[in-house]
């Protein structure tokens, strides 16, 4: 965000070198030149700049436009020497009011200004397509208002300090939206997340990641899963239901970006009748557990790797 320079008053201070007019002394049109280096041409009453005139000043700037007493006041337009160039009201020297706000690079800012910077009700447009329509405070995003982001993204809801604060809604390339509470530009707190499917999570958001979540997952493989997530060290599961007719109920190990492996207690069927209820790990049979077949047939016993090892030696004594 670049910030504008404060508006210098542009005539209080400036001792008197040339006056050239008409219509009485120092009233009427003329022009002036000051010891700093800036030249008024223009209209004036009492010795001062008042009505329609312009300023320039020694490195290039410009005003032009009304003035009050000596000062810019009213409409005008105002041109810095890098080539940033505001046309709006001003009051007592500063932007004030209405404006609209354009940089060399194509960033453009239209609406109310207060105290030489953004205040009140705006639209912000970036070069690379960016774009805020709502509220600013302090030159910043601040209340509410919506942002576009290039790739098609979009958050409505509350700002603070120019970045998402408070509640809103983001709506992601994909169609997959956020809503719930905000903090530093990223979900945290309570929300849910909806995929374009119609499935959702519900639950606590912590620096853009879900923490404590619960609901209805569908993954790129057709994977459904329905149950609990959770990243502070507890348990979480549910079911899983794979595409080719398996079906698990039990404890999950999370995995980033797919679908979850069955990891801890938990039972799963297939669709040719056969039964395993027992220990997981890593989405394989591993542990104590019990396999039962649609022919009778029953393994009781260690396994490992999807493999039966056996049943578990007794104690003779």
């Amino acid at each position: 965000m670049k910030r504008l320079r404060v508006l210098c008053a542009l005539i209080i201070g400036a001792s008197l070198l040339v006056y050239l007019g008409w219509y009485g002394w120092r009233n009427g049109r003329g022009s002036r030149n000051f010891s700093n280096g800036a030249k008024y041409v223009g209209e004036f009453r009492d010795g001062q700049p008042n009505g329609q005139g312009t300023i320039t000043l020694p490195d290039g700037a410009k005003y032009m436009g009304e003035f009050k007493d000596g000062m810019p006041n009213g409409r005008g337009t105002k041109v810095w020497a890098e080539g940033v160039v505001y046309v709006g009201e001003f009051r007592s020297g500063e932007l004030k009011g209405l404006g609209t706000l354009t940089y060399p690079d194509g960033e453009k800012y239209v609406g109310e200004f207060r105290d030489d910077k953004r205040d009140g009700q705006g639209t912000e447009t970036l070069p690379d397509g960016e774009k805020y329509v709502g509220a600013f405070k302090n030159d910043r995003h601040d209340g509410r208002g919506t942002e576009t982001l290039p790739d098609g993204s979009q958050y409505v809801g509350e700002f603070k300090d120019g970045k998402r604060n408070g509640q809103g809604t983001f709506t992601g390339p994909d169609g997959s939206t956020y809503t719930g509470k905000f903090q530093d530009d990223q979900p945290n707190g309570q929300g849910t997340l909806t995929k374009p499917d119609g499935t959702s999570v519900q639950g606590e958001w912590l620096d853009g990641n879900s923490y404590r979540t619960a609901g209805t997952m569908i993954y790129a493989d057709g994977t459904k899963e329905v149950g609990t997530w959770t990243h502070d060290g507890t348990k979480c599961g549910g079911t899983i239901t794979w595409k080719d007719g398996r079906e698990y109920q039990g404890d999950w190990k999370l995995v980033e970006g797919s679908a979850d492996l069955p990891d801890g207690t938990g039972s799963m069927t297939w669709p040719d009748g056969r039964k395993y209820v027992g220990q997981f790990r890593d989405g394989q049979k591993d542990g104590t557990g019990k396999m039962t077949y649609p022919d009778g047939k029953v393994q009781d016993g260690l396994w490992k790797r999807d493999e039966f090892v056996g049943s578990p030696e007794k104690d003779s004594g």
